[in-house]
């Protein structure tokens, strides 16, 4: 019969109650006290069953009681929140198929670089971002009970992906009543309330197994551009000379009415950028001058597309999660999981900005008299581009595990897991070439009703990826040291990886203004062996090594080994090691989409230097960019080194210091548009069917500036990572009520890359957007049924890397107090962002780092709990 016994289950609840993070040297201290047969469990990061929660890999743990205190809404902004999430990461932002998604950033390697598992199993990628990052907001908050995260390589354990390390998501299991929750939150700087939650768990104990049910629904509303002054059109005269130039023009693109002639050479507003402004509004249109971004003489005639974008979405969640477990025979259980996830999100542009091609040289817009000039041009009249987004993500997991008691209670473990992820965005009001081209060729007025019914088009775009997976496994012990038995772990998988998105025709010939994107697909096959072994060399001392193999259909067979050290140096300090080597498989967009047009930013700095302009006052901006897949691109391989230790300093009090450094080879990346620019202009880089930059004529002998721009994937350099974190936990008892502190902090001490405009490889720790430190610090008071809580999440300051200087650092204030009543409930009432800060701008005023400083602003919160 299946045993969880007493240990086992207080692991659980000291992990639930927070309590477990000061006491971590040695858990088992009670349990082997009391006499207890002690029961190992498994913890992230090894298949080998273990009585240490302090292991030889680094593990933070974030309870569901954690999340709460920090005023996380989400299990994205819970993971958003970390210190560990070192730059930030993507979040619900309007204007892409991908305004539905949020993911997580290890390090600031990548959301790729990341492994996100449920249960210790794999969830998959989500197909909107190319079947290589899962999207958190598919997993609803309600149902999880703590979130472990690993910062070691792992993938010795769990195969590709797990290059920064690991997060896995533990599900509520085993729950016995019914929960409901509801709560609400105001912004504000919004109207109304923005966030609504609902939530049921509850579960039902049998004799031989358990039923738990959650429903979750929860639901935020977006944000305007023009909501918020820093991302409010705004026109900032910053140098005092009584000019605007389009640089100090904040929320306003050239996507007005903007005439470029055939050669290139030019650029002026239309003749009738008057007209637009008188019909449409100063706030909508304006001439402005351009001559610091396109050169001495040139106009914009610039459109306000923030007046009416939002610049977060709105989501709309609701999820259905069960799981279950039973026992069919003695030492036998069967499990399941079923969990279906719908999520709603819309989002709004500003009408389609697109290129007039090859305007009549009689056309009114045209300043020039001559065919063929190209007009970037706002269609006002087709209306605002609006993007509705549907995310279904279906999960289903079966399978068996016991014990073996005639093999010293050898236990085992075979399941199948299938997720199948459907997404579907419309995008309406975008332009029609086709219809631009019959109103012209028909003689139709553009302006007029039928003019701008022809040019309407809508698009649409249809993801979608399923995952197939076999895992057997079994963990054992046999043959001994002095000190004990070895652990072992053998086992096999299986899966099967299929990957498609489809853009509708239109846009794939090209024929839609103002979308960007391109159908893509792809499928793989991958079988792995893995072996973990647990050797006990002293009583203090014990070694793992682990090692798979991993063979994929499209690019052949990896190998990544592990090695780690745990030394109980005294009975209140543990000392560790590890050295792992891990890899990431190619996305599947990334070797089989088809060429996709953007329109990416860059700087163009051989431009620049041709024509006398400095790095420092060579201004970024859009390209027209088109960009392929590589089918012969490789795995990145990576080494990772953890050097350790953890103190219980006094009773309930400790600290972990772990010091790590990552090596990340054969970096797959898109090419920068600015990188491409750069060398293609010192010839290091060859112009081939992917990399190419199609430039306007010089003068004078000077290279004249781009305007197209192509790109693609490559195996490159490598991206050096090290670091220090440290984690202060502690507990303390009083007449006058209990106080609890968690400090968490991640130092970035090198951040090695290759960086734009030809430096080579530089250390870029704390430049915009990459601070080398964050810090979380929350303290919580409780007395009798009161606690008050304080949660301060703090980002350094960054340099600008350009003359301006350092930017600001970033402290949020998190506050919460919570009553419980008894079998009356639980109340709670918080405030988020307590001092109102807003993110972190650019010395120009701009709001460059959404995935960093997040622009909610001061949000009250408040929930009511009630338990049977």
């Amino acid at each position: 019969m299946l045993k969880h016994n007493l240990l086992a289950n207080s692991v659980r609840l000291a992990l639930i109650s927070g309590v477990a993070v000061a006491a971590f040297t040695a858990p088992v201290a009670v349990a082997a006290e009391d006499g207890a047969k002690v029961e190992r469990i498994e913890v992230t990061g090894s298949r080998i069953k273990r009585t240490d929660l302090e292991g030889a890999s680094p593990v933070t743990t974030i309870t569901t009681e954690d999340m709460k205190v920090e005023g996380n809404f989400t299990v994205a902004d819970a993971l958003r929140n970390s210190n560990l999430n070192s730059f930030g990461s993507f979040s619900e932002r309007s204007g892409s198929s991908a305004q539905s998604q949020a993911t997580i950033d290890l390090r600031g390697a990548g959301s790729s670089r990341t492994l996100v598992l449920i249960d210790g199993k794999r969830f998959p990628g989500s197909p909107t971002l190319g079947g290589s990052s899962a999207n958190l907001n598919a997993i609803p908050m309600a149902a999880v009970e703590r979130i472990e995260i690993l910062t070691d390589g792992a993938s010795s354990t769990y195969g590709s992906d797990a290059i920064a390390g690991v997060v896995n998501i533990i599900m509520k299991k085993n729950y016995q009543g019914i929960e409901f929750n509801v709560g609400a939150g105001a912004r504000d700087q919004d109207e109304g309330m923005t966030s609504k939650e609902f939530s049921v768990v509850a579960g039902y104990q049998m004799d031989k197994g358990n039923l738990t049910f959650a429903f979750d629904h929860q639901d935020r509303e977006g944000i305007r551009d023009a909501d918020r002054s820093y991302t409010a059109p705004s026109l900032n005269d910053l140098n005092g000379d009584g000019e605007i130039q389009f640089e100090e023009a904040i929320g306003w693109s050239r996507y007005g009415a903007t005439i470029t002639n055939p050669d290139r050479t030019m650029t002026q507003a239309s003749p009738l950028c008057d007209d637009l402004e008188a019909k449409y509004g100063s706030d909508k249109f304006r001439t402005i001058k351009a001559d610091n971004v396109s050169g001495a003489g040139h106009t914009y005639c610039a459109f306000a597309p923030a007046n009416v974008s939002y610049n977060k979405a709105s989501v709309d969640r609701n999820t259905v999660y069960v799981d279950s477990n039973y026992e069919v025979a003695e030492d036998v259980e069967w499990f399941g999981r079923v969990m279906f996830t719908q999520n709603s999100s819309f989002g709004r542009y500003a009408p389609p900005a697109a290129n007039w091609n090859n305007m009549t040289a009689d056309n009114p817009h045209n300043p020039y008299g001559v065919d063929g000039a190209i007009g970037a041009f706002r269609w006002v009249d087709i209306g605002n581009r609006d993007g509705n987004v549907n995310d279904y993500n279906q999960d289903y997991l079966t399978g068996l595990r016991g014990s073996i008691s005639a093999w010293n209670d050898a236990t085992w473990e075979v399941y199948y897991h299938h997720n199948i992820a459907d997404n579907k965005s419309i995008g309406e009001y975008y332009l029609s070439y086709s219809g631009l081209a019959y109103n012209e060729a028909n003689g139709i007025d553009l302006g007029s009703e039928a003019g701008v019914n022809n040019m309407k088009a809508t698009t649409l775009t249809q993801d979608r990826a399923t995952f197939k997976q076999w895992n057997a496994g079994i963990g054992f012990d046999a043959f001994s040291l002095p000190a004990g038995a070895i652990a072992h772990y053998f086992g096999m998988e299986y899966f099967d990886q299929n990957f498609t998105s489809v853009y509708d025709a239109q846009s794939e010939a090209g024929l839609v203004g103002g979308s960007a994107g391109n159908s893509a697909g792809g499928d793989r096959q991958v079988w792995a062996a893995f072996y973990e072994a647990a050797l006990p060399i002293t009583e203090t001392i014990e070694v793992n090594l682990a090692a798979r193999y991993d063979d994929y259909s499209d690019f052949g067979g990896n190998v990544a080994p592990k090695a780690s050290v745990r030394w109980q140096a005294l009975d209140n300090v543990v000392v560790r090691a590890s050295y792992s080597e891990a890899f990431r498989a190619p996305g599947l967009d990334q070797l089989n989409a088809a060429t996709t047009y953007s329109a990416e930013y860059g700087t163009d700095y051989a431009y620049c230097r041709s024509n006398g302009i400095s790095d420092t006052q060579c201004l970024e901006t859009q390209y027209d960019t088109f960009i392929s897949a590589n089918s012969e691109l490789g795995p990145e391989t990576s080494e990772y080194i953890n050097l350790g230790v953890a103190w219980d300093i006094v009773d309930n009090f400790g600290i972990k210091v772990d010091y790590f450094d990552l090596n990340i080879d054969n970096v797959i990346s898109q090419r920068s548009i600015t990188n491409v620019m750069e060398g293609v202009a010192s010839g290091s880089l060859a112009q081939d069917g992917t990399f190419y930059v199609l430039r306007a004529p010089g003068t004078g002998g000077s290279l004249g500036k781009a305007y197209e721009v192509g790109t693609g994937y490559g195996n490159g350099d490598k991206l050096q990572i090290q670091g220090i974190d440290v984690a202060l936990n502690g507990n303390l008892e009083t007449e006058f009520g209990d106080f609890s502190v968690n400090w968490t902090n991640s130092f970035i001490l090198k951040y090695d890359e290759e960086v734009e405009g030809g430096a080579g490889s530089v250390d870029t720790a704390g430049w915009n957007g990459q601070p080398d430190y964050r810090s979380v610090f929350t303290t919580v008071y409780k007395i009798g049924d009161n606690a008050f809580s304080w949660n301060m999440n703090y980002t350094s300051s960054t340099n600008e890397d350009k003359e301006e200087g350092k930017l600001d650092s970033w402290l949020i204030h998190n506050i919460s107090y919570s009553y419980d009543i008894g079998s009356y409930g639980k109340v709670l009432l918080g405030v988020n962002n307590l001092t109102n800060e807003d993110p972190v701008l650019s010395s120009s005023g701009s709001y460059d780092n959404p995935e960093l400083y997040n622009n909610y602003g001061r949000e009250y919160r408040a929930s009511y709990t009630l338990k049977f």
